[in-house]
């Protein structure tokens, strides 16, 4: 809808500026041609051969014959629903019920449950049975970098040397009353 109305406004305004052109573009050349403004008669003689396109009659485009469409009595895009899906949905009285339906449609995969690709998106998942490549794995790689940077491989190991001394050399408590610092 939107574009329509795009199209019908910038035909508009073509048509309001041919119109303005074949009005005042010859007056406004002449008369500054009449004030010898500066060489002009390259300007008009362009603006007699604008007018003249400008003025030529369009022939009508000739419309294009529709195609023959074959009327079929299913024209659905999604395959017929198995029974039992349909009486999760239907037949079920309990709460969760549009849940379960939605989670035994999602078993499927979308080849079996439409005829055939509604939106570019779907060219990603589409026959994904006649791949060669097994699937990866689940986990996508998360158990191997825990296993391998998390947990020890040996058991606990005794304390390097250099943890058993203090750093500073003997401990002392020094303040302002017991330190002669002067």
């Amino acid at each position: 809808m939107s574009h329509a109305f795009y199209a019908d406004a910038w035909q508009k305004s073509k048509r309001r500026n041919r119109l303005w052109y074949q009005e005042n573009l010859m007056p406004a050349l002449l008369a500054a041609k009449e004030r010898r403004a500066r060489e002009i008669d390259a300007s008009i003689a362009l603006a007699e051969e604008l007018l003249r396109v400008y003025n030529e009659p369009v022939t009508k485009p000739t419309p294009v014959p529709l195609h023959g469409l074959v009327p079929s009595e299913d024209d659905s895009l999604m395959k017929p629903i198995e029974p039992e899906v349909l009486d999760l949905l239907y037949g079920c009285t309990e709460k969760g019920a549009a849940g379960q339906y939605l989670r035994a449609r999602y078993k499927k995969a979308p080849e079996d449950k439409f005829y055939f690709r509604i939106t570019s998106n779907w060219d990603y998942g589409w026959q994904q049975k006649q791949c060669r490549l097994k699937p990866r794995d689940v986990n996508h790689g998360r158990c191997a970098i825990l296993r391998d940077t998390f947990y020890r491989k040996n058991n606990l190991a005794p304390d390097p040397p250099h943890y058993s001394s203090p750093a500073g050399g003997e401990f002392s408590i020094c303040s302002e009353y017991s330190c002669n610092a002067n």
